[in-house]
């Protein structure tokens, strides 16, 4: 295999292990929250989990972000990185402490308290986690999602199960996962080492802040995308359709969840062969083969999601099955819409990113409030996936007059065509939501068949090896 083939996987597997066991376990906690939690706790819950998103960014200024890019650079002070970043992160959380107590005293808000106390921790574990990345503990880092992960279970078990402790619980639990594991990152990979005070540097801090302050428009507009319409179903149906709607956005995050991982290592893959001479079929390749999967996987999952409701959601949850289909569409489209988004930053040219994330934003909101009033959860479905689609359109298009890649459109049109009828058919109940999803799954497997034969060969191939092994053991 090619050397910039086994980076990008050897790349993706180290990401993996760091950040896909908090992710997979969140998601099958899912059977335990949906049992002890009624969908209007559960929808408070999300809620106050999902406004860190917003709030971090605009509290912090991104300066986590810009700590992680700068502290990979060998000729910069860390202990002034350190020191930059930790002073923005306290102000904001000075900041944030300040209105949550505002919250409860003024408006009696019981769970400000719960909410501030997950903000502290989780802008702490981010903060000890990117450095530590940074600084190049890559197994550390590992270590410490492991721990955050191990924490969040155990925690859940005895707050949730034991003590019924309802919405309280449910975010103690997270930043107690967050809390011990960011002090484990600071002592294990030594950090409290560059923590002097003396080495503040304000025009280092100029410069983070630099790289960082862009990034907050573009991440508020993901953020507009991803959990805007669980606010407005709030708005207009209330708590208890809001939790249905956010349980149904669990299994599309399985999707995000793995191109989440891979994202990463393919941040790096094409910054570094932006500029080589066999780039174009490296790119064209890793396209048509990260496309193909990705659309096989929202199909496979359309054909097993009443199943999967069935374990996952109890009771009065189940019926957020037929939202599922549609978000599962909308987070394809935003996996391929994320795999263009890097190319921008390899060419170091954010604008039509955030312009894009932008666009699709400002269609989602006003797809919202104009589909979710007599449509409820399935209008937020939507809206969701038309916005992905607009952001995903728009970066294809730019960033085909940037970067030379090869699209094989016909197979890509078929391919999206079958996977839309998938979706159609999945949102109806009885038999035809799997029979006709089986059928397109298949048409789309037949859609890139070399592809099919390659991926048997590298297994046949693959197996051999192995054969030969246990032959000489």
């Amino acid at each position: 295999m090619n050397s910039k083939y086994k980076l990008l996987a050897s790349n993706t597997i180290v990401f993996a292990i760091g950040n896909i066991l908090v992710k997979l376990i969140s998601f099958f906690l899912m059977p335990l929250y949906t049992s002890v939690l009624t969908t209007k706790q559960y929808g408070v819950a999300e809620l106050l989990n999902n406004t860190i998103e917003i709030v971090l960014p605009l509290a912090t200024l991104c300066i986590i972000e810009a700590l992680y890019r700068f502290s990979i650079d060998s000729d910069v002070d860390h202990c002034s990185l350190l020191v930059n970043s930790l002073t923005i992160v306290i102000i904001g959380d000075i900041i944030v402490t300040l209105i949550s107590l505002a919250w409860y005293f003024c408006f009696g808000y019981d769970y400000a308290i719960y909410f501030l106390i997950l903000f502290v921790t989780t802008t702490f574990y981010k903060l000890t986690c990117q450095f530590a990345r940074g600084l190049g503990h890559v197994k550390r880092y590992a270590t410490y999602g492991v721990i955050n992960s191990l924490l969040l279970v155990f925690s859940n078990v005895v707050l949730l199960v034991w003590y019924h402790g309802g919405i309280a619980a449910y975010l103690l639990s997270f930043s107690i996962g967050y809390g011990i594991s960011g002090i484990l990152a600071f002592f294990l990979s030594h950090e409290y080492r560059f923590l002097k005070f003396t080495h503040f540097n304000i025009e280092l801090l100029k410069k983070m802040l630099g790289y960082s302050l862009p990034s907050i428009p573009n991440m508020l507009s993901w953020w507009v995308n991803s959990l805007s319409d669980r606010y407005i179903v709030l708005l207009f149906w209330g708590a208890g359709v809001s939790g249905i709607y956010t349980a149904a956005s669990k299994l599309p995050s399985i999707i995000n969840l793995v191109t989440s991982i891979f994202q990463q290592a393919w941040q790096y893959s094409t910054a570094k062969e932006i500029d080589e001479q066999d780039s174009k079929s490296f790119f064209s390749n890793i396209f048509r083969g990260y496309t193909y999967i990705c659309v096989l996987v929202c199909a496979s999952l359309i054909i097993f999601n009443k199943l999967l409701c069935k374990i996952l959601l109890q009771s009065d949850f189940y019926i957020a099955w037929q939202f599922v289909p549609l978000l599962l569409l909308a987070a394809t489209f935003g996996c391929i819409g994320t795999y263009f988004g890097t190319f921008y930053n390899a060419i170091k040219n954010n604008k039509m990113l955030m312009i894009s994330t932008l666009i699709g934003a400002i269609g989602n909101i006003a797809l919202n409030f104009t589909l979710i009033p007599s449509m409820g959860g399935m209008g937020a479905a939507i809206a969701t996936a038309v916005s992905y689609c607009i952001i995903m359109i728009i970066r294809i298009v730019d960033v085909k007059k940037l970067v030379d890649i090869d699209i094989d459109l016909k197979k890509f049109i078929i391919q999206f065509v079958m996977l839309l009828i998938t979706v159609i058919f999945g949102c109806i109940d009885g038999y035809i939501s799997v029979v006709g999803p089986v059928i397109c799954f298949v048409v789309i497997v037949l859609s890139d068949y070399n592809f099919v034969k390659m991926g048997v060969s590298y297994l046949k191939r693959y197996l051999g090896g192995a054969d030969k092994f246990l032959d000489r053991r």
